[in-house]
């Protein structure tokens, strides 16, 4: 009897560690297959993360002396501030990110130069060449940003009128506009002439005096007024959604952070022969470039009168801009076949237009070669003194021309200056490249 209890308390005791083995072995698999979810979960999610926009420039700059918050907003402030971001083939600067994780950016350098009168801004011809309406040529910056409605919301600004920029208030705000132009509250939040909206150029604020007068940045930075007649810079003002994520960069000029998903067309370079052009304006079959800088002929910079009396642009007349571009300089390019003559604008501004860009837009000449007008995309900041074709007045001898202070002057036609020209080509020719400075779209033109 006692000889089988012990037998049956030996295969109690087998089976109780065949249990334990079994449950360690199981236990194991667990803890080491279970190890090695968490670490592969973890990596696929450290790649897979949602870098918002606002949360990557706030841990980013968090503790710059250079980012300060202002009332719940951060901005960046002073001249020396990585805020650089890329978008539609632009460079922009940050001014702010806001308390609900939207963006508000500003591009580097003016896009067109236009008169803004003493209106209030949304009444304004900037706001129409900025913003879609129900008129005819206006939405020209909206229309060309890449998929705006994907990455931008309203910008929230400060409209105030404001008789002293030491009693700055904020109690009207733009709350249903995409493009704006700074305030004088971003102004001097991001340091005024101290702060990186201050390089060297006119331009328009979106504020104005209660009388008739209208604020504006000088080329020295100084804030003053100016009647509205004048034409200055515009520097769009735009607001990327909270919910976009950054892809790249580091908010240095050298790599400006960027997220857009997609290639833009608008400002992309072109490749033709060794000339570089950009994009400044699109159409179902057609893209208008502008060269990317100065004509130059041997590498000499070729300087051309205008005419000998008016803005007209008349190709057959031996002298004139129109004719040596269209003849000497058309002949002269490898590419000169895949060029298109189209219609190109070639009107007068002035104030018995109200300084309308849209009258100077509809009024255009068909060619091949001519050059830019007011009311066109300006892509390189950098050129300058060269000639527009937009006319002072139908009997007036004084053509517009661009400086690189976006500050618009008028010079007699006779006068040589540098030259920027601008074609046509099909829409459908870009097929090699992306369109960026290291990729170029290159068109096949043999």
């Amino acid at each position: 009897m006692s000889k089988e209890v012990k037998k049956k308390k030996r295969k109690i005791s087998i089976q109780k560690i065949f249990n334990i083995v079994s449950g360690i072995f199981i236990l194991s698999c667990i803890l080491f297959y279970g190890i090695r979810f968490i670490k592969l979960y973890k990596a696929n999610y450290t790649v897979d993360k949602v870098a918002h926009i606002a949360d990557t420039i706030k841990e980013k700059n968090d503790g710059s002396e250079n980012f300060k918050n202002i009332n719940g907003d951060f901005y960046f402030h002073g001249s020396d501030v990585n805020n650089y971001i890329s978008y539609s083939n632009l460079l922009w600067r940050i001014i702010k990110v806001s308390s609900d994780g939207s963006v508000t950016i500003t591009l580097d350098n003016s896009i067109t130069s236009l008169a803004k009168g003493n209106l209030e801004f949304k009444d304004s011809n900037i706001y129409n060449w900025l913003n879609n309406t129900n008129k005819e040529y206006t939405g020209i910056l909206l229309k060309s940003l890449n998929n705006s409605e994907k990455y931008l919301t309203y910008t929230n600004t400060c409209i105030d009128d404001i008789n002293d920029t030491k009693n700055i208030t904020c109690k009207k705000r733009a709350e249903d506009t995409y493009i704006t132009i700074p305030s004088i509250n971003d102004y001097v939040n991001t340091g005024s002439s101290e702060s990186f909206l201050n390089n060297e150029e006119y331009y328009y604020l979106i504020n104005k005096e209660s009388n008739t007068n209208t604020w504006c940045v000088d080329k020295d930075g100084k804030i003053s007024t100016s009647d509205g007649s004048d034409i200055l810079g515009v520097k769009p003002v735009i607001t990327i959604k909270s919910t976009v994520e950054i892809t790249n960069g580091d908010g240095t000029k050298e790599n400006p952070y960027t997220f857009e998903k997609e290639n833009s067309i608008i400002g992309s370079y072109v490749k033709l022969d060794n000339d570089t052009w950009r994009i400044y304006q699109e159409d179902d079959n057609y893209v208008k470039l502008s060269l990317d800088n100065y004509l130059t002929i041997n590498n000499e910079e070729i300087k051309y009168k205008y005419s000998n009396n008016n803005y007209k642009h008349n190709d057959t007349i031996n002298g004139s801009l129109a004719y040596y571009l269209n003849k000497n300089y058309l002949n002269s390019l490898s590419y000169k076949n895949i060029l298109e003559e189209t219609s190109f604008s070639n009107g007068i501004y002035n104030n018995t237009n109200n300084y309308d860009y849209s009258k100077v837009l509809e009024e255009t000449i068909n060619t091949k070669v001519t050059v830019l007008s007011i009311g066109d995309i300006i892509l390189n900041p950098t050129n300058t003194n060269y000639y527009l074709s937009t006319g002072v007045s139908n009997d007036s001898n004084m053509i517009y021309t661009m400086q690189n202070d976006f500050k618009v002057y008028t010079k007699v036609s006779t006068t040589n200056l540098k030259v920027v020209p601008v074609i046509a080509i099909k829409k459908d020719l870009l097929t090699t490249g992306s369109g960026t400075k290291d990729s170029p779209y290159e068109v096949n033109y043999e």
